[in-house]
């Protein structure tokens, strides 16, 4: 195994969950391979002409992994290998990455391949639900300068346990009502500017630093800590490559 490749392990739990062999459809074999070509250039974030010939043409590997995205199979993967049993909960948060200048002129424009402008410049926002083992349930990109409250409905959704942790950028009317509608616990610290401060569990918020840690360990993925990509497709097929892969170390 070289660097950057999937471990027979890995590959053991991954491997049935992809298009299997048969008249016009690669071997397992074939699909190792290209998983494998697919995480060198989400890890390295290289261009994929610089891919390694050991891997195949670049092009055809390239173009595969754009159908996937674009079909959802690497969602698809991502959401077989999620065990969402948590009963204490999830955390959300969001995540803003950088957009390289190879990311401009996605068909459709930047606003609906998700690329804003925030305070850093040109940006997308990475927000997710994670478990409070830090393992991702649910994730979804917006431009950069979205607010996080904005999807949180959308991400609470995915809340199977007990609990929402979530930092003050969350405390809003709307999402403790949603939370509320659902009997899930808001474990949100009130604004400052609230009147009346409501009360919270601070032991149970000292779990919320564990999104972080997700967002940490996903942007070991240079393709996702600097988005190259043109559209909203691909970039969130890395993403997705990168939270199934969270579910195998």
């Amino acid at each position: 195994m070289r660097r950057h490749e999937l471990t027979d392990e890995q590959w053991r739990r991954i491997g049935p969950l992809l298009p299997s062999g048969g008249p016009g459809k690669p071997s397992k074999d074939g699909n190792r391979n290209f998983v494998n070509a697919v995480m060198w250039i989400a890890k390295t974030g290289a261009p994929w002409r610089d891919l390694p010939e050991r891997f195949g043409n670049w092009k055809t590997i390239y173009n595969r992994f754009r159908n996937w995205s674009r079909s959802d199979k690497w969602r698809d993967i991502f959401k077989a290998l999620v065990l969402d049993d948590d009963e204490v909960g999830g955390i959300l948060d969001g995540s803003v990455v950088r957009a390289h200048q190879d990311s401009s002129g996605g068909t459709g424009g930047p606003k609906k391949n998700a690329i804003g402008r925030s305070s850093g410049g040109v940006s997308s926002k990475i927000h997710a639900l994670v478990d409070t083992t830090g393992k991702p349930i649910h994730v979804l990109v917006t431009p950069g300068q979205q607010h996080d409250c904005t999807v949180a409905e959308t991400l609470i959704d995915y809340i199977s346990g007990n609990a929402c942790l979530a930092d003050g950028a969350y405390d809003t009317d709307a999402i403790l009502a949603a939370l509320k509608v659902r009997n899930i616990q808001a474990v949100i610290p009130p604004g400052v500017d609230r009147k009346t401060q409501r009360r919270y569990d601070k032991d149970l918020y000292s779990l919320r630093y564990i999104v972080e840690c997700f967002f940490h360990n996903i942007k070991r993925f240079r393709r996702i800590a600097t988005r190259y990509e043109k559209t909203i497709e691909c970039y969130t097929g890395f993403l997705h490559l990168a939270c199934a892969f969270q579910w195998l170390i």
